[in-house]
């Protein structure tokens, strides 16, 4: 593999810019009937002791595709509503994006959380074309890195590749801070900027979908020379 060029990381305080639309507060690591519908099960587990645990515990594996809160997608804030989107006191940053990027070279990308007294986390994570007649469309491939069991890459419906976390990545790698770690292909093209969104939840652990905080970030690459 050839050598990279020098990345850069950025932190955004909203996913999103001026030719991708971002997701507004209320949006939701799941869609809106699904989080109802979580809700109701959560409410019947209170009569009934044996039954399933409550929603946070069913997206352990990872939330649905399409909840980045770039290019209108939704957030996780639909079901974690209780704290304001991007609250202070906490952050989520995108690392490992170069300036400018060479088709021939992969680049290691690491989505890194941080909020005091949070119990446990997750992530997802798209590269998408940024703007044109393409926009949207998906930017590259996404791969989780060999022997990693934190991230794992699913489809879409949308025909886009989703980086997020495993029920193993949900675990926190530092007292009060967390990060994720995988890898990005350009396209083979290397003619359109890119487009990274993300957003993650800083989870009380209480395996309820409550209490929580949600924090979006994006970030963006050109094709080099361009």
């Amino acid at each position: 593999m050839r050598s990279r060029p020098q990345a850069n990381q950025r932190e955004f305080p909203a996913a999103g810019d001026a030719s991708s639309a971002s997701a507004e507060p209320g949006g939701g690591i799941s869609a809106s009937g699904a989080c109802r519908t979580a809700i109701v099960a959560g409410a019947l587990t209170l009569a009934l002791p044996a039954a399933a645990p409550l929603p946070e515990a069913a997206y352990l594996d990872g939330p649905p595709p399409a909840h980045t809160g770039g290019f209108g997608n939704d957030t996780c804030h639909n079901c974690h509503f209780e704290n304001d989107l991007d609250a202070s006191g906490g952050s989520l940053a995108i690392g490992g994006v170069p300036d400018a990027f060479d088709p021939s070279v992969s680049y290691r990308i690491t989505v890194s959380l941080e909020r005091p007294g949070m119990g446990s986390a997750g992530f997802q994570l798209a590269a998408r074309v940024r703007e044109g007649d393409g926009a949207g469309d998906p930017a590259g491939a996404l791969q989780a890195l060999d022997g990693d069991e934190r991230v794992q890459v699913v489809a879409g419906a949308d025909g886009v590749s989703y980086a997020q976390h495993t029920a193993a990545g949900t675990a926190l790698t530092g007292p009060q801070s967390t990060s994720w770690t995988f890898e990005w292909r350009p396209p083979a093209d290397g003619t359109a900027a890119v487009a990274f969104h993300a957003a993650a939840n800083a989870a009380n652990d209480d395996a309820s979908e409550f209490g929580d905080f949600i924090y979006t970030a994006s970030a963006m690459t050109h094709p080099a020379g361009r």
